[in-house]
């Protein structure tokens, strides 16, 4: 799974303060700036990937600023305006400018949670989607093409890394992955572990890759 992540960039401190303190009480990595300056000067844009909560009135440039500067080069990072603007007009600017979502404040920390999880978790199916653009699975080779290059695998391998492409970012257990086999086969816990770690070297090439979920089992991401 693709960490969560938040950038805020608000002048008050206390609200800065304590939207900070809600999302990493709830599992996010927040980065957070005073001012678009701040932002432009410290954030590293290139390595971000998460949700953009913007307040409108800051010293200097403003939120809608920041908007359309960030959509200039990504256009698919959800972006929420925090705004005590609460004109039909100023929404409207806000969301024509490239925002995602505009809520105005003060705003209910449980609403925007559920907001941001809803946003960032689709994010994610769009980051995994794109990421598996280049990808085709080859059944017949035992072989999968990702990124120019073909990547075989055994039998075995191939029939546990098919299972866990159409469940991709879905964690797996041991007991599905042995019902992908025959009863011929006589699969165990221990040929499943075998064949993953086999598999996992094989990944890297094509920077691919199998987390453990501990007291589930296996997830690709």
């Amino acid at each position: 799974m693709i960490k969560k992540s938040i950038c805020v960039i608000e002048d008050e401190q206390d609200i800065r303060e304590s939207v900070q303190e809600f999302f990493e009480y709830n599992d996010y990595e927040v980065f957070a700036f005073s001012s678009a300056e701040d932002y432009y000067k410290n954030a590293n844009t290139q390595d971000f990937c998460g949700v953009y909560l913007l307040d409108w009135s800051l010293p200097g440039d403003s939120g809608i600023d920041i908007v359309k500067k960030i959509r200039s080069e990504d256009k698919i990072s959800p972006i929420f305006i925090l705004s005590a603007k609460s004109g039909k007009e100023e929404i409207l600017e806000g969301l024509s400018a490239g925002a995602d979502d505009y809520m105005t404040k003060p705003f209910s920390f449980e609403e925007l949670s559920v907001r941001v999880d809803n946003a960032a978790a689709k994010f994610e199916l769009v980051l995994q989607q794109s990421q598996l653009e280049d990808f085709r699975l080859l059944p017949e080779a035992h072989a999968f093409l990702k990124s120019g290059k073909t990547v075989n695998l055994t039998a075995r391998e191939y029939i546990i890394f098919e299972y866990l492409v159409k469940h991709t970012g879905q964690p797996v257990t041991r007991d599905l992955l042995i019902e992908c086999f025959s009863n011929e086969e006589k699969m165990t816990n221990r040929n499943i572990d075998v064949h993953v770690f086999s598999l996992r070297k094989k990944l890297k090439a094509v920077e691919m890759h199998i987390e453990t979920v501990w007291g589930k089992g296996y997830k690709l991401v």
